[in-house]
């Protein structure tokens, strides 16, 4: 203490001791003793002035240069006043870097209009941002910056009046002021980058038309101080710089340019400053959805999976003095953050971390030259920081290992699998001259047409045995997802670029063979990875049909094969995405539409995709599309892999954003064809017109960008749609295929490329010995459900008269396709004319689809009607699928005509109750839902036993590790989520059971909230973890006492085993169910005190709910009849007694579930039954556990 007092004092008597001198800098008459461009400074009213306007810019920042020599410990007072949209500055112990000029580089005190920007300290093309309005910041000598205070957001000044500006420069130690107040101070150690003395300047600055007015300013520079001063300062820097030296790594954090991030592009720069030789350089970045790097301009490459990081050695960018790191982030959704980390390794061994923070400045839009040092940054601002490394939603990325940047080229090698097959690449993509290639299309000569993704435009290739021929179209069409040559044109449907997002025809207007005159057919509002993409040509050759991704409004359609009247339906309230991707994206999401060729009219064909790419038709003339999953899902009930779909007239496929996404048991969608995998759905296109061999022409073709695959999609008919197998026909890793085509010399043409990749074109020909002539069409027999389909689908979208009476029967036709089909018929029809039909239906499926049709088109005054039709129904006499429909009916018949009376929904719960629990996932999942709804008394003590049932086996589609291994990240998210099987039918229950807020216990709150410790151990998607944590924060919410409250939060945040403590190394004994109400294992043997576990599978084929009770010997028919008298919490209680009999019990298992119940065998040896508890199985189902010592 006594020597920082000593200190103090020392310093005190020095500043007394030493002569200050102080001078004028101005002499109120002329600029004499400064240097500055005559066109923009003058002396007015013995002020000096600096000016710009809109016909006298500066392109850069310029100075008013002071010439008095430099400066190093100083006091500095003037006046300013600023005018105009723009701010200004003092430079001090700055450099001049250009005398001709008159730029500046340095330290500079802000004139600036944003409170938290005035008076701060900026370094002029150097380290930027060093400290703002109401922050003290310590610098050590390696950089690493300790900071005090947060910015001032209050201090307001009008710059257009005069005001006090003064700066006090002492050793390492900057002070600004204010109109006298301190607004920032500094202490500046960093060794290759701080400044002991140079000039002072005056600024203007580049951009908006200003005018700075500056006088009386006055310099008072400091003598050196005594030896004795020098050395107390030199003991204290040197505490100052040990404290540093014990500091870490900065942190690095996750900005934005907000914390309300949008689907949006944002533009990122940090700058610093360079003296030294460098040993090393590396860094270190990822982005929440993408990003493309700059260092100095030059591009270091990109990446798309923010899941992991990406590491690039920047060395051979960097140079002494000014550099920069530029970054073009993207985000997709509401949650949005840049990461980065620079590691400069000197060559004398010192080590620097430059990492993203909210030095780092931002923008929306990008302005010219921003990816160089030392530009002007008017407009931009300083970073947010939206959470350190390790914050959820993204984690600890920067600790896993190193993913493949997305700009590494295709260097695979392209295998094709069937035998008789060859592939070759037969071009490499010049990346700057001609882009990245993502579509495809051939002419009537043979020619092919490839797009660029970004502004490149399209080029035409004349295949030969020698090099391609490759030529720019010459118009200004770029960004094409879609090409397709048809009608002696060229078909061009753009994503954004040039001239924005839409559909064009490009024609040759001279007949020089040469395609120069572009025709606006119609344009589309949406853009990015889920904007417009294909453009295809229908079977008979007359239309033209068009894609558009769920982030691309429906263009207005003239006509419609869907009613228009499209809704979210969603009986439960919909959680959006827990990261924010889509969540303002509504019904019906990506579309197909059919056009003419002259693109007049369009008409809405099919709906309900995520993000669709491509469509190509069979020898049948039918359309197949594959829709692209939805990643981040992963692990959820509501995830959904990547599908093959047959696309009829009229179809939906049920995508809605969040957990809104409709099951495929619904009867208002179709069923997928196939379920394909994780993946990025590109191409899709036919076989038809190759010469391969029949199995391969009569393929439709698949392709998948991220594991680098073309599936061949073999079709076998059923009914009037399909059944159909993948095989891997082309694979590679990397292999980002994009689109294909057939050529005209029966070959198939593929190209790579995409966001930015490296691009290539390949051939695939066929030299075996099959046969290869042209497939033959079907025979009328083998089509004849499709044509009762079609007869159906030529009534989509109009009123045709006398057509109800051939609908009618086809409401119940076997075929799942011809009866959706006949449903949307009668749907377009007026309902006045069929709803009283509906309602006198008596046949099951007939009733079913009629009053489907009612609920979605008719008026809610009929909504009682509806339900008493449906209450006629005879459950016994339906199958599973009749059951789910009624329940899709009568939700929809809520959703769309309004909430049952209080009356009607106790009856309604009282009829369903007794179904609950079902045998089939698909019926509890509907039955829950209905019953929250419903606000049944019994849903809470029926369910929370379920959360507590494991699958019998992996709740998802069988991830192909192979495949996996193509992609690395991606892949090893799936493979981990495989390992952890997360229990999705579980989740659904937490999904539905956060909507209750009645009839909670003490009990029922344990169970529910030690779930969310439980599913913490399971592992998904991106948004997996999200969505559950917010499934719990709307269920505390729920709570109003507030201790309560507190103890669910925090049991929900224990760590909780999904074994026990202690039981990790347990005997597992397996019991199981079968016909007749029997254990299937009537004997078990344990020894007394032993730890086991008995999993029990309910795997009876009957349906039925059973549990298993261990008990005490001779105690079997004492618990159960105990258990016929339970009471009103039976349910509760899973039908087992609270007596002391009973030792250790499993919950009501339903059917398909199982459960390990753990428990220390006793230690007295004995014959222990075991029985199931469930009113009536007691005297059938019951065994031994015999326990021995």
């Amino acid at each position: 203490m006594a020597k920082k007092i000593l200190i103090i004092t020392t310093l005190i008597f020095a500043i007394k001791i030493n002569a200050l001198s102080a001078e004028k800098l101005f002499n109120g008459k002329d600029l004499s003793g400064w240097d500055g461009n005559p066109d923009l400074w003058s002396v007015e009213n013995g002020v000096i002035v600096g000016e710009t306007t809109p016909d006298k810019k500066t392109p850069s920042n310029t100075f008013l240069i002071w010439k008095g020599g430099e400066v190093g410990d100083f006091e500095l007072t003037l006046k300013a006043r600023v005018k105009g949209n723009n701010n200004s500055g003092i430079q001090y112990r700055s450099k001049v870097i250009n005398a001709k000029s008159w730029s500046v580089g340095g330290y500079q005190m802000d004139m600036h209009p944003a409170p938290n920007y005035l008076g701060m300290l900026y370094e002029e093309r150097g380290r930027g941002i060093i400290a703002q309005c109401g922050q003290r910041v310590v610098i050590d000598e390696k950089g690493k910056r300790s900071l005090k205070g947060n910015p001032d957001a209050k201090k307001k000044c009008d710059l257009s009046e005069w005001n006090e500006y003064s700066i006090s420069a002492s050793g390492n130690r900057l002070v600004h002021k204010v109109n006298g107040q301190v607004t920032v101070e500094i202490e500046d150690n960093e060794i290759s980058k701080k400044s002991s003395k140079g000039i002072l300047a005056l600024q203007l600055h580049a951009g908006g038309a200003m005018r700075l007015e500056v006088k009386d300013i006055v310099l008072i520079n400091r003598k050196k101080e005594s030896a004795k001063v020098r050395e107390l300062l030199k003991d204290h820097n040197i505490v100052l710089i040990n404290a540093a030296k014990k500091t870490s790594v900065p942190q690095v954090k996750w900005i934005w340019n907000s914390k309300s991030a949008r689907t949006e592009t944002i533009y990122a720069r940090r700058q610093w400053t360079l003296s030294i030789p460098l040993k090393s350089s590396k860094l270190s970045i990822t982005c929440d959805n993408g990003f493309t790097a700059f260092v100095n301009g030059q591009k270091v490459g990109s990446g798309s999976q923010w899941e992991t990081h990406y590491e690039f050695d920047i060395k051979k960018y960097l140079h002494n003095g000014d550099n920069v790191l530029a970054v073009q982030a993207h985000n997709e959704g509401q949650t949005a953050g840049l990461a980065a980390k620079v590691k400069l390794v000197a060559a004398n061994g010192v080590t620097r971390h430059i990492v993203s923070d909210n030095e780092w400045i931002v923008a929306n839009k990008k302005a010219p030259g921003w990816m160089a040092p030392s530009v002007d940054t008017t407009g931009w601002k300083n970073a947010v920081v939206a959470g350190k490394m390790g914050d959820s939603p993204w984690g600890d990325v920067f600790s896993k290992k190193a993913g493949i940047p997305v700009a590494v080229a295709a260097k695979g090698t392209a295998e094709v699998h069937p035998k008789g097959f060859e592939v070759e690449k037969i071009y490499n993509v010049p990346k700057g001259e001609q882009g990245s290639w993502v579509s495809m299309a051939v002419d009537n000569k043979g020619r092919l047409y490839c797009g660029d993704q970004g502004g490149n435009g399209i080029f035409r290739i004349t295949l030969s045995s020698e090099e391609p021929k490759i030529e720019k179209v010459p118009v200004p069409v770029s960004g094409a997802h879609g090409l397709l040559w048809a009608f002696d044109s060229l078909y061009a449907c753009t994503n954004g670029n040039k001239p924005g997002s839409g559909l064009y025809r490009i024609t040759d207007s001279d007949g020089d063979d040469l395609l120069d005159k572009v025709q606006d057919m119609r344009r589309f509002a949406g853009g990015g990875e889920h904007g417009p993409h294909a453009v295809s040509l229908s079977p008979d050759g007359k239309h033209l049909y068009v894609l558009g991704g769920n982030h691309t409004a429906v263009p207005k359609p003239e006509s419609s094969a869907l009613k228009m009247n499209y809704a979210e339906d969603q009986l439960l309230p919909r959680m959006p995405d827990a990261r924010g991707h889509a969540s303002n994206i509504r019904a019906p999401g990506g579309w197909i539409a059919r056009t003419d060729p002259e693109g007049k009219t369009f008409h809405l064909y099919s709906a309900g995709f995520r993000n669709q790419y491509d469509i190509a038709f069979n020898r049948d003339g039918e359309m197949f599309t594959f829709d692209s999953d939805m990643e981040w899902d992963s692990g959820t009930p509501w995830y959904r892999p990547t599908r093959i779909y047959h696309v009829t007239s009229g179809s939906e496929f049920g995508w809605r954003t969040g957990t809104g996404k409709f099951p495929e048991w619904y009867p208002d969608v179709l069923p997928p064809t196939l379920d394909i995998g994780p993946g990025c759905p590109t191409g899709v296109m036919s076989g038809l017109g190759s010469k391969f061999p029949v199995k391969y022409q009569d393929a439709i073709y698949a392709f998948d960008w991220t594991y680098g695959t073309i599936y061949a999609i073999h079709l076998d008919p059923d009914g009037s749609s399909y059944q159909a197998k993948k095989e891997e026909f082309v694979t590679g890793v990397p292999l980002n295929v994009t689109d294909g085509v057939i050529g005209k010399d029966g070959n198939m043409y593929f190209a790579v490329g995409g966001r930015g990749t490296q691009s290539a074109l390949y051939r695939v020909k066929y030299s075996g010995s099959e046969s290869t002539a042209a497939i033959k069409t079907r025979a009328n027999s083998e089509t004849k459900l499709i044509e009762i389909r079609r007869g159906l689908e030529a009534l989509h979208g109009k009123e045709v008269p006398g057509s109800i009476e051939k609908i009618w029967p086809k409401l119940s036709h076997a075929d799942r396709f011809v009866r959706y089909s006949a449903r949307v018929a009668l749907e377009h029809q007026s309902v006045v004319e069929w709803q009283e039909k509906a309602l006198e239906e008596e046949d099951p499926q007939t009733l079913l689809s009629a009053l489907l049709a009612l609920t979605r088109q008719g008026d809610a005054a009929l909504q009682g009607d509806i339900l008493d039709a449906l209450s006629l129904l005879k459950v016994t006499e339906l199958t599973e699928e009749q059951k789910l429909e009624a329940l899709r009916v009568m939700s929809l018949c809520f959703i769309r005509m309004g909430e049952p009376d209080d009356a009607t929904a106790t009856e309604i719960a009282e009829a369903i109750s007794p179904l609950y629990p079902a045998s089939s996932d698909a019926m509890n999942r509907e039955l829950v839902a209905m019953l929250v709804y419903l606000k049944a008394e019994d849903v809470l003590a029926k369910t929370i036993p379920l959360m507590n049932q494991e699958a019998a086996g992996l709740e998802e589609i069988e991830f192909d590790d192979k495949l996996l291994a193509r992609s690395g990240q991606y892949g090893r998210s799936f493979q981990n989520q495989k390992a952890n099987n997360p229990q999705r039918q579980q989740i659904w229950y937490a999904y539905a059971l956060k909507n209750v807020e009645e009839g909670w216990n003490e009990n029922l709150r344990k169970q529910f909230f030690g779930w969310f410790a439980k599913s913490r151990n399971f592992k998904g998607g991106a948004s997996f973890g999200g969505f559950i944590n917010n499934f719990r924060n709307e269920s505390l919410s729920k709570i109003k006492d507030a201790k309560m409250r507190a103890e669910m939060d925090s049991l929900s945040k224990k760590q909780v085993a999904l074994v026990p403590e202690g039981f990790e190394d347990a005997r597992i004994l397996k019991v199981g169910a079968k016909p007749g109400m029997k254990f299937d294992i009537e004997s078990l043997e344990a020894k007394a005190g032993e730890r086991i576990g008995i999993e029990f599978i309910n795997n009876d084929p009957t349906g039925l709910m059973h549990n298993l009770a261990v008990c005490t010997p001779g105690s079997r028919q004492k618990v159960v009849a105990s258990a016929l008298t339970i009471g009103p919490k039976a349910i509760e209680q899973n039908f087992v007694p609270d007596i002391p009999e009973v030792i250790a019990s499993t919950p009501q298992v339903a059917p398909g579930r199982k459960y390990v119940l753990y428990m220390v065998v006793p230690s007295a040896s004995g014959n222990y039954p075991y029985v199931c508890t469930y009113p009536g199985h007691g005297q059938l189902m019951f065994g031994t556990l015999k326990v021995t010592n």
